[in-house]
């Protein structure tokens, strides 16, 4: 380490003595006595040269302790050993430095390890300018064993912050137990010691660290402060009732990455993995981890040299026996397509019928939305006159998408017993949707269809780069399994703004040639000023969060990232706001939402939707010849309208097919709905236990 090392630190004072020119050479003052007091053990002459020769290996230095004669004062040179076999051993003084031995004597050589001090005595037989060459002993002494080695750190900077003042620096070395940080900006004196104080510690701009710290000391010399961090558990994601579960793989995962501080390789086995963390375990003497501390671009390995990166943190250290420490990492990032990867195999681990975005036949998935009744009659007679461009559409979802869809099948010998679908709807909202189950023998199948998304989706809200600010969800009034599972939480949390229900009347709507609006009437394309006012009048009138979900606002609209996603796989998504207008009054939004026949088989995302914030002089005739003027970009025969509130509908005597409730979650509430969800499936369950167990016990009887 530059200056005063690691272990060392506790026996140098705090200024260094120059024995000669002090741009030649310099030296450490060295409080011998103190040293001696706390030695710990003896090391062998074959140990140390074994030591010695590691550090020639690695470019490393080592110190050579010398006595000045007059005065007795004792000090540390810093020195280059060559390679060593026996008792004799040469030690270079720095390049460029001259050491005048005159009234020096020769002690002992030292090595530093970060974790504890070789000392071993030596005799000088051979002294020159550039060199000196020694007998080393038969043994030495091993003194001040750490806790835990220091490194020292690598282009790390520093924030440090105690109150109301504010200092810059850099990460000068380190250990789990402390840290040194030499200030570029500021005083270190103006930090009081023994006192609390926050640090963010961040490598090429990325947070590396950040957390609270107690002070130690200060050090005015070198304006430095060294603290220690708080090894308390940094929470990331709320404590919860119901855990997920926990797994441990066959053979047993790895997770590796450069050390962030030091840059350093580093790879731990893991265990009780989950799809938001694992486990780690470590000897306490040769601890790394520290909680608070963010590692990106980890690679978690797999059998087979499988690979999947992501970044973590470490949340918390807890000390076992026998010297070993427990960690808890929680992953804080995937993109979509890692995630998914992940996920499969975890589910794969507790259930083989579960898949999640794999390979699947079309005509066994097809077949499976027939028998399961997801495709009805009436549906089908919609449907029908397009099944060729379902078919195409359903191959690029299902195998050229994996950025914006992603499945999850119950499958059974290549037979499809349950499905449920995400796809990414708007800029930042993803849409749930294509739920459906049958029975397989006499599992309940909805039921772990339901139970493994829940463990998707738990996992998914989390990841900054899938973009999931809200999830949106479509659904009939009268269908009670989706009601119960997810209109129930909306109506329980009774907060609009962390989850929402907004109800549309929903229709095919024939087009036509007359678009000639009357006089008076226009269409207007939206901006964000007309967002500004739709979101006050959506406010009014529910509160919740749909007009946040259709992420309105231009930057968003005109974002090339999701259009671009899509056209990846041979797919279009476009969607835009238009407002229809009388005499310069906003009457109705129109949300026109662009995409692939069959991306939803309701057609919800290829369809327009009828925001009416005005309905008086609003009529039939207006708003369809409205509908014909902006239908035709769509080259259908007819499309689909969804009319909001459906009150309006009703007044103006639509005769609408059904409802449809458009429910909304806010990600910031994604725990909450999570221990929601777990909590209904498990009580759903159990009454199907109880159930199948009093059906046994009457068969049995007769």
């Amino acid at each position: 380490m530059d200056g005063k090392d690691s272990t060392l630190e506790a026996f140098v004072s705090t200024d260094s003595h120059t024995l000669l020119d002090q741009s030649l050479f310099s030296a450490i003052s060295f409080n011998r006595s103190d040293l001696q007091k706390q030695s710990s053990g003896r090391i062998s002459k074959k140990k140390f040269i074994n030591a010695i020769n590691y550090v020639h290996f690695a470019g490393g230095h080592i110190y050579a302790h010398v006595n000045q004669r007059k005065g007795g004062q004792d000090f540390l040179l810093r020195v280059y050993p060559e390679p060593c076999q026996g008792s004799d051993i040469t030690c270079n003084y720095q390049e460029g430095s001259v050491f005048d031995s005159q009234g020096f004597s020769f002690r002992n050589l030292i090595i530093d390890d970060g974790r504890s001090i070789l000392c071993m005595p030596v005799e000088v037989f051979e002294i020159e300018k550039t060199h000196f060459c020694a007998k080393i002993s038969e043994q030495g002494f091993v003194f001040s064993e750490r806790q835990s080695r220091r490194f020292l750190s690598l282009m790390v900077d520093a924030r440090v912050k105690q109150g109301v003042y504010t200092a810059e620096g850099v990460l000068e070395d380190f250990s789990p137990y402390g840290f040194r940080i030499v200030l570029k900006e500021g005083d270190a004196h103006r930090f009081e010691p023994l006192k609390d104080l926050t640090i963010e510690l961040c490598k090429e701009k990325k947070i590396i660290y950040s957390g609270k710290c107690r002070l130690v000391r200060v050090d005015g010399s070198k304006n430095s402060i060294v603290m220690s961090p708080y090894q308390d558990q940094q929470r990331v994601y709320k404590k919860r009732k119901y855990r997920n579960p926990r797994l441990n793989l066959v053979p047993t995962p790895k997770i590796v990455f450069s050390y962030p501080l030091n840059g350093k390789t580093v790879s731990y086995e893991i265990f009780d993995i989950t799809q938001t963390g694992f486990s780690v375990s470590e000897t306490a003497d040769q601890s790394l981890l520290i909680p608070g501390l963010i590692i990106h671009g980890a690679s978690l390995l797999f059998s087979g040299d499988f690979k999947l990166m992501c970044d973590i943190r470490v949340v918390y250290g807890l000390k076992q026996k026998n010297n070993a420490k427990y960690f808890g990492i929680a992953i804080i990032d995937m993109d979509m397509v890692t995630y998914n990867k992940f996920f499969d195999i975890l589910s794969k681990a507790s259930d083989v019928h579960a898949n999640v975005s794999r390979e699947i036949n079309m005509e066994a998935l097809w077949q499976f939305f027939f028998e399961s009744g997801f495709i009805y009659p009436k549906k089908y007679e919609s449907l029908s006159r397009y099944n060729e461009i379902f078919k195409k559409t359903y191959d690029s979802l299902y195998h050229d998408s994996p950025e914006v869809f992603a499945n999850f099948t119950y499958q059974r010998n290549g037979v499809v017993f349950g499905h449920v679908s995400i796809i990414k709807a708007y800029e930042r909202t993803w849409m749930i949707h294509h739920l459906a189950a049958k029975p397989m023998g006499r599992k309940r199948t909805g039921l772990f269809v339901l139970n493994h998304i829940l463990n998707y989706f738990d996992g998914l809200y989390r990841m900054p780069s899938i973009g999931m600010d809200y999830m949106i969800f479509y659904f009939r009034p009268d269908n009670r399994f989706p009601d119960y599972f997810f209109g129930g939480f909306c109506r329980d949390l009774k907060n609009p703004q962390g989850c929402s229900m907004d109800q549309f009347a929903y229709y095919n709507f024939p087009l036509g040639s007359d678009c000639a609006l009357p006089a008076g009437w226009e269409i207007l394309e939206g901006s964000d000023k007309d967002v500004d006012e739709l979101s006050e009048w959506y406010d009014k009138v529910s509160g919740g969060l749909m007009i946040k979900a259709f992420c309105l606002e231009k930057h968003s609209v005109e974002s090339k990232s999701l259009e671009e996603a899509y056209s990846k796989a041979g797919l279009k998504r476009k969607y835009s706001l238009k407002k229809l207008v009388r005499e310069g009054e906003t009457r109705a939004f129109f949300l026109i939402d662009l995409s692939d026949l069959g991306v939803n088989l309701s057609d919800l995302l290829n369809s327009i939707k009828i925001l009416v914030v005005d309905g008086e002089e609003m009529s039939r005739e207006v708003l369809d010849r409205a509908v014909n003027s902006i239908g035709r970009i769509y080259g259908t025969e007819t499309v689909p309208i969804l009319v909001y509130p459906v009150a309006c509908a009703d007044t103006m005597k639509i005769n609408y097919d059904k409802k449809y409730n458009l429910w909304t979650l806010s990600s910031q509430y994604g725990d909450d709905y999570s221990e929601h969800l777990k909590a209904k499936a498990k009580f759903r369950m159990t009454k199907f236990i109880i159930h199948y167990l009093k059906t046994k016990l009457l068969r049995n009887e007769h």
